[in-house]
């Protein structure tokens, strides 16, 4: 309700009031509680609940002040939230690998996909050029951020490749419009995308799909694994332990969220979204970009022991060293398993 029809409706009831002799009880909702939250990749559908949830007003409906800081790649919003600028984010759960070998305590609360929602892009020109990933020896290879997860996707599949950690020139370009001007201004020979960016840079014609990772068939082919448990909602241990019932209201509204994106279709999530939400995006572009990353998405943000001992293990290729981590540490679905039951669309 608009501010002017709540003042209009409460004007009415008042003068009813005058008129019958009926006393008025005007009940005032109580403030919002304020939430920082650092999303690694500007409004990038391998983040899209969060954005869904405030869009749709989810957040609001807890009680919850929500406010999305947008970060250049995973690795941003995972220094941001191990730092305390903020106690919940939106990135990887390789953040949290890394943080448990130092001491830390990062927590995946919801799992958005459980492959990991990115394609490998090249410039139509060179579709020859590449039979197999070790095709990409010595050429440039663009991820979102340095350390970021598409980081260590990079790495890993030089490895299943034959190729060695220096074998590819890792550079950083971002997820979103500046890894379209990277690839097609010659800038990097392919790159990790996300969509709707990814499906922005084939509409157009500067860019052609090598291989993405949407289904549990493509993520074997790309990495050796059915599954891979990749972006979601983190916290660190602390807040979980302070902050359990504000921690489940968080949640509530992204599994709200993932309900809502399980039961429309892509037309009716686009239609839902004004074009802030959609990153500028024109909604019909957006519907393809949505349908192209569907596959990938959890059905309410469970998480699964061997998706996350999947990523534990590239990781211990990356970082050249097995985490001591214990991999049930990294990730509690009670707050997904109790939203599942509780919270409707």
């Amino acid at each position: 309700m608009s501010d002017i029809s709540r003042r209009t409706l409460i004007g009415g009831i008042a003068a009813a009031s005058t008129v019958f002799s009926v006393p008025t009880i005007v009940m005032a909702a109580g403030p919002k509680e304020k939430v920082a939250v650092a999303v690694g990749a500007e409004h990038s559908l391998v983040y899209f609940p969060w954005d869904l949830a405030k869009a749709l007003g989810y957040f609001d409906q807890e009680g919850l002040d929500v406010e999305l800081t947008y970060t250049k790649g995973g690795s941003e919003a995972a220094t941001a939230l191990a730092s305390g600028s903020c106690e919940y984010s939106g990135n990887a759960i390789d953040h949290a690998v890394a943080a448990a070998d130092r001491g830390k305590s990062l927590v995946m609360i919801a799992d958005f996909m459980n492959q990991p929602g990115i394609a490998i892009v090249i410039r139509p020109g060179d579709k020859d050029k590449y039979k197999t990933f070790a095709d990409f020896k010595g050429k440039t290879v663009g991820i979102t951020s340095i350390g970021s997860a598409t980081h260590v996707l990079a790495i890993w599949m030089a490895h299943r490749a034959g190729l060695g950690k220096d074998d590819l020139k890792i550079v950083g370009v971002g997820a979103g419009s500046t890894m379209i001007s990277a690839l097609a201004g010659n800038q990097v020979d392919a790159a990790y995308g996300t969509d709707p960016y990814v499906t922005t840079l084939i509409k157009t014609g500067r860019g052609i799909q090598w291989l993405g990772m949407y289904t549990a068939a493509d993520t074997r082919r790309g990495l050796g694994f059915p599954g891979y448990c990749f972006t979601g909602a983190l916290t660190r241990g602390d807040v979980i332990q302070k902050n359990p019932e504000r921690t489940q209201k968080i949640v509530n509204g992204l599994v709200r969220a993932q309900k809502y994106m399980a039961t429309h279709s892509s037309a009716q999530i686009a239609a839902a979204l004004n074009d802030e939400y959609r990153g500028g995006t024109p909604a019909g572009d957006f519907a393809a970009a949505y349908s192209h990353s569907r596959p990938a998405y959890t059905q309410h943000g469970e998480m699964t022991l061997e998706s996350v001992r999947a990523v534990m293990e590239t990781n211990a290729y990356f970082l050249g060293t097995a985490s001591k981590a214990d991999p049930s540490k990294l990730y509690d679905n009670s707050y997904v398993d109790k939203a599942a039951k509780t919270v409707k669309v």
